[in-house]
């Protein structure tokens, strides 16, 4: 097994073990050049590193033996891996985070079903209004429209109870469902949305949720479920929305 096929746990585990020994062995080995662990220290990690100073460095034979076999050979190599293991890991967190994998371990959030044209007009107001609350998207969009640190997607049906609590629904501040406009019946998408609803009532009866409807008569449909505010769709529906959840005095 090499050392870029060890776990990330193991990798680090071993790197920490090998800089403490060298740490505390050289001033055994070579006492004379390494008077101080801060010393020692200071020279296992340039090493490791390959920067090489030159500033201390081993004179004794037993000293240059122990560099050549710990920190050369085995130290660089696990070194190195340690950091493209750091590295990798970074990488795979963006593209989860991209790809709307990662559960959102945050509270106080306002969750957004569908990526549409609305939506970011909604996520728009959000951010400029409130400096601090962030946003989570549900989509089964392959990858997030947009990258932002407020803004987080999870991929998914949200009439999925799984991917609602990925979303951390329980602990959002509210809900918007926009009617979504790649259905063209508009019995079919307040069908939908009404799906949806009942859905985030289920697992988060308490959440402030706000429900686009295409058609007012559908909203007696909704009856079963505790909805908090309908905005009938028109040209200013994003800062309707908008409006119903940051101008409104919400449970937390």
């Amino acid at each position: 097994m090499t050392a870029t096929n060890l776990s990330w746990v193991m990798l680090t585990v071993f790197t920490v073990i090998l800089i403490a020994l060298s740490t505390l062995a050289m001033p055994w080995i070579e006492p004379e050049t390494f008077n101080t662990y801060g010393d020692s220290f200071w020279f296992t990690m340039t090493t490791m590193l390959t920067v090489g100073y030159g500033d201390f460095y081993p004179v004794t034979a037993a000293g240059r033996l122990f560099t050549i076999l710990f920190l050369y050979i085995a130290g660089i190599g696990l070194f190195a891996s340690f950091i493209g293991k750091a590295i990798e890991s970074l990488t795979v967190y963006k593209r989860k985070k991209e790809g709307g994998e990662l559960m959102y371990q945050g509270k106080n959030h306002v969750v957004i079903i569908d990526w549409s044209h609305k939506a970011e007009n909604a996520i728009r107001e959000i951010l400029k209004r409130d400096p601090k609350i962030e946003v989570v998207v549900i989509d089964r969009l392959e990858k997030a429209k947009e990258i932002h640190e407020r803004i987080h997607y999870v991929k998914g049906n949200a009439t999925d109870g799984a991917v609602l609590k990925k979303a951390n629904i329980g602990l959002a501040k509210a809900v918007l469902i926009f009617a979504d406009d790649r259905i063209e019946d508009q019995i079919l998408t307040d069908g939908k949305s009404l799906m949806v609803a009942t859905a985030v009532e289920r697992i988060a009866s308490d959440v402030h949720t706000t429900v686009e409807v295409e058609r007012e008569e559908h909203i007696p449909n909704f009856s079963h479920i505790n909805i908090d505010k309908f905005i009938l769709s028109n040209g200013t529906i994003a800062k309707l929305a908008v409006d119903s959840i940051l101008t409104t005095d919400l449970a937390v």
